[in-house]
């Protein structure tokens, strides 16, 4: 599969983006121009990722979000099992979920980072994003934005523990845990919550922003437009235009008595460049 994706990119370097389109074999995208694709590819880069912040960024976006929901760090494990061994579940559980509430304040501030690295995309951008598989704008949107959403989400995280006072649930744990391993010699615990909660927010937002495209990408009622109707809805939208082009087509045709049952007609516009074949199976090409 890579290798084909490689000759993919070099026809698109030395013959041209349309060539690349037809040679994919699509009857939506060998109709589209390169404005056309780069639109259709970037509005579900922004749907995706509008629509995850918009599922993480609220009350219980995290907390009560099983797939993203930030556990007591996994590192301290023996910490929470001592601790509730010692009758401070409530304290403990309190403590995760303002984690998670951190997490979805950061969630807010990190809209116009994705809207940036979507204005800068290229048009090879786009296409490998189509050729890709089913989460391939998703790893565009990792690759391109990793690092500054990764600043913003510890500044927000660091002001929003702030905020909710974070260390006033972690520091008596921390102090009561720490008592307890004085006692037996066991090791001392001091982690660094910013950096745990910023870790975990960051690959939430990517986990969601990859089912929120996956579902734009195969089922045609989250394909919000006519244009990502026609980049991602498949033969379904092929068939639709299809029929319809044939039916009228067809309608034509009976009225000349030019065409009849089981025969195929015709028709040609040179002022538009664009071809039409009436009866099942017909397509068009249109010229950019």
């Amino acid at each position: 599969m890579k290798r084909i994706l490689v000759l993919l990119f070099l026809v698109a370097s030395f013959c041209g983006c349309d060539m690349l389109l037809s040679t994919t074999g699509g009857s939506n995208l060998n109709s589209m121009s390169q404005t056309e694709l780069g639109k259709a590819v970037k509005e579900l880069l922004q749907v995706s990722a509008d629509n995850s912040l918009e599922k993480l960024g609220v009350a219980n976006g995290f907390f009560k979000n099983s797939d993203v929901k930030i556990p007591f760090p996994p590192a301290l494990q023996k910490v929470e099992e001592k601790l509730k061994q010692v009758g401070l579940t409530n304290q403990v559980d309190q403590f995760t979920e303002k984690l998670n509430r951190s997490a979805e304040d950061a969630a807010t501030g990190v809209k116009e980072i994705f809207k940036t690295a979507i204005t800068q995309m290229t048009i090879n951008d786009a296409l490998s994003i189509v050729l890709g598989g089913e989460d391939a704008a998703t790893q565009y949107m990792k690759k391109t934005t990793t690092a500054a959403i990764t600043s913003k989400v510890s500044s927000v995280v660091a002001k929003s523990n702030e905020k909710i006072k974070l260390a006033s649930y972690w520091t008596p744990l921390a102090t009561k845990y720490n008592t307890l391993m004085s006692l037996t010699g066991g090791a001392q615990v001091n982690t660094d919550l910013t950096q745990y909660v910023t870790e975990k927010a960051v690959e939430g937002i990517f986990k969601t922003m990859a089912k929120e495209e996956k579902v734009i990408r195969t089922k045609t009622s989250a394909q919000t437009s006519s244009l990502l109707q026609r980049v991602f809805g498949g033969s379904n939208s092929s068939t639709s235009t299809s029929t319809g082009s044939s039916s009228s087509t067809g309608s034509s045709a009976t009225k000349t008595g030019a065409s009849t049952s089981g025969k195929t007609s015709t028709s040609t516009s040179g002022k538009t460049g664009s071809t039409s074949t009436g009866g099942s199976g017909s397509t068009t090409v249109k010229k950019h």
